[in-house]
């Protein structure tokens, strides 16, 4: 998967042209990707921000400050996230953080922190972490950021300029022509009961002419794949069962996670997919960064932080393999810095075997994690461990229910419970 670097910076003035910007050359954004750009976080501390930073895509957006009065509308934010879904389909890119960043006076900057707090401007987003930064006066700061970047600029991975523009509005990033494949489950629902719904048509057709765009139909568990054109436009799903009398019926991930209900009308069931939408069934889920997460959790009320990770194990095995040991330095890097903080494993498997088996595999497989950790340097009475086995199934998959593999897969995970 190819990488992009996304950085948006919004200057003070929206009449700063790129040449009186210093027009970037290749080599003044290679510097950028060898400094640090230091600012100040909510919490009134001085941190900084680095490009790259362990492989995460970019996109770091300007604020206009402070003064309510050029607070960013709800609009203009809104248009920024639907481009932001434009570009993670078009790039097929994941894993993006977006910095927000100000350049407010001091005297507002304690203003700002109690904003951003409060009122964040962006949703909450499974696809891309949200950080709010304030340059807060940092004149050395201000000036590299002003000599760099118009209010959108675009780079690749290398540090090579793509595209710029002086509006959100204006700004276009050349998306891929590829197809996407949009892969999903219609089940339907009864008395909380969801079933799949086998050879079911389904159609995706544009949202303003109603033309169909492509077909598929649905396999013995509900799973349907369709290839769709990577246009900025919008899709509505239709699906089609043979049994008329259905009232609720449903979109689905292939994993089980819902989507949304489907809309019943007098030819079929439909629903307006948006943009998020079909990130997530294009499969482009970004893994959650712990660290990052950890971060906020850190500066935050909240006493307690559930974390979830999918590591993967050999079949009725608990060992600790090296792809599982990325996620658990990252966990005992976190312990590491953060004396007062405790740490409770759980493991879960899925409905697959015995009840009691599957118990005793995910507490082995909890205590190995423990174990590893405890070895790194981890007091012994910072940590616990639990395994659940197959009690907390998170779809419809439990005993007795014929699910795909990928179902089940998603019920096969780790939770870490950080508490102050």
């Amino acid at each position: 998967m190819k990488k992009i670097y996304i950085l948006i910076f919004f200057l003070m003035s929206s009449a700063i042209s790129l040449a009186q910007n210093k027009v970037v050359s290749a080599d003044t954004i290679g510097a950028l990707f060898n400094e640090k750009i230091e600012v100040y976080d909510v919490n009134g501390g001085k941190t900084s921000f680095k490009i790259p930073d362990k492989g995460h895509y970019f996109l770091v957006y300007r604020f206009k400050g402070f003064d309510p009065r050029r607070v960013e509308t709800i609009d203009s934010v809104r248009l920024l996230e639907n481009k932001i879904s434009t570009i993670l389909l078009g790039g097929m890119v994941d894993n993006l953080k977006i910095i927000c960043l100000s350049y407010d006076k001091p005297a507002d900057y304690s203003g700002w922190c109690e904003r951003m707090k409060l009122n964040p401007p962006f949703k909450t987003n499974s696809k891309y972490t949200v950080e709010y930064y304030n340059l807060n006066g940092i004149e050395k700061s201000e000036k590299r950021c002003k000599d760099l970047f118009t209010k959108v600029t675009l780079f690749g991975p290398d540090g090579k300029f793509l595209s710029y523009s002086s509006s959100i509005a204006r700004f276009r990033y050349h998306v891929k022509d590829d197809d996407i494949l949009v892969k999903g489950k219609i089940v339907s629902e009864d008395n909380g009961i969801k079933q799949p719904l086998k050879d079911v048509d389904v159609h995706i057709e544009s949202g303003n002419k109603y033309d169909t765009l492509a077909k598929g139909r649905t396999d013995q568990y509900g799973d349907f794949a369709v290839k769709i054109r990577n246009k900025d436009t919008a899709y509505t799903i239709k699906a089609d069962p043979k049994d008329k009398n259905l009232k609720n019926v449903l979109l689905l991930t292939q994993e089980g996670k819902t989507i949304s209900y489907l809309k019943k009308t007098f030819l079929a069931f439909e629903y307006k997919l948006l943009k998020a939408d079909i990130l997530e069934l294009a499969e482009l889920t970004a893994d959650e960064d712990i660290t990052l997460t950890f971060k906020k959790f850190d500066s935050g009320k909240d006493k307690q932080l559930l974390v979830v990770e999918d590591i993967i194990y050999a079949k009725d095995q608990y060992k600790v393999n090296a792809q599982a040991e990325e996620i658990l330095n990252e966990v005992f890097d976190l312990l590491n810095k953060n004396v007062n903080v405790k740490l409770e494993i759980v493991s879960h498997t899925d409905a697959q075997g015995d009840d009691d088996a599957n118990r005793k595999l995910s507490e082995k497989r909890a205590e190995a994690v423990a174990e590893y950790l405890i070895a790194k340097g981890i007091s012994k009475s910072r940590i616990t461990s639990k395994g659940k086995g197959e009690t907390q199934i998170r779809n419809r998959c439990t005993n007795g229910i014929n699910c795909s593999d990928k179902e089940h897969s998603y019920n096969r995970r780790t939770e870490f419970v950080f508490s102050k």
